[in-house]
């Protein structure tokens, strides 16, 4: 510590003691030098949890990416001269119902085991046939629907159910699927339609 200010301190100048204050002032001249930078440690660590975060953001969103259409904005609206078909598929706690331009097609009561994908892919398969060209589809969302139904919903829907294929030889379904949040049940009992 006396080297750090520059005191040396007092010691009698005897054959012993001469050893003895050799060793003190190494033992302090190595204390003075063993000291740890830590300025440099703390630059060097905030790098490195800057990459750890930005590559694990990265990674991570390219390991759970779902190919859905955003909705955009455009400038003009676009005529079409064929109708729009407006298919939805809307997820309640009770139930599913599938519905186009026209109003409500079905609806599907939840089973014990979860929603009725097979009976939605069937009538997919059936409005799909009516409509070859349709590739767009809204999936509407109540509150508290758990994320595997979602994706099991979605994944009935974008395609046709193994072994099967289209007219067109494809096994696109209605790949192009945009979210939404659900009307509430109030809504649908008000409208005089029961699950």
């Amino acid at each position: 510590m006396s080297a750090m200010f520059g005191i040396e301190p007092d010691y009698d100048e005897g054959p012993r003691s001469s050893r003895r204050l050799r060793r003190l002032k190494r033992r302090l001249r190595q204390r003075a030098d063993g000291e740890l930078n830590i300025v440099s440690m703390i630059d060097v660590f905030a790098v490195l949890v800057f990459f750890l975060l930005v590559g694990s953001s990265v990674s991570a969103s390219k390991l759970h990416a779902l190919k859905l259409s955003l909705p955009s904005v455009s400038p003009s609206p676009q005529v079409s001269e064929t109708p729009s078909l407006d298919l939805a598929v809307s997820l309640f706690e009770d139930y599913l119902e599938i519905s186009n331009s026209d109003g409500v097609q079905k609806k599907l009561p939840k089973r014990d085991s979860g929603y009725d994908t097979a009976g939605l892919a069937q009538v997919l398969i059936d409005i799909k046939s009516a409509h070859p060209n349709e590739t767009k589809l809204s999936l509407l969302i109540a509150e508290d629907i758990a994320y595997a139904d979602i994706i099991a919903v979605m994944d009935s829907s974008r395609e046709y159910p193994v072994g099967s294929v289209g007219v067109d030889g494809s096994t696109a379904l209605f790949p192009v699927i945009s979210m939404g949040d659900a009307a509430s049940d109030s809504a649908s009992a008000e409208s005089g339609v029961s699950p």
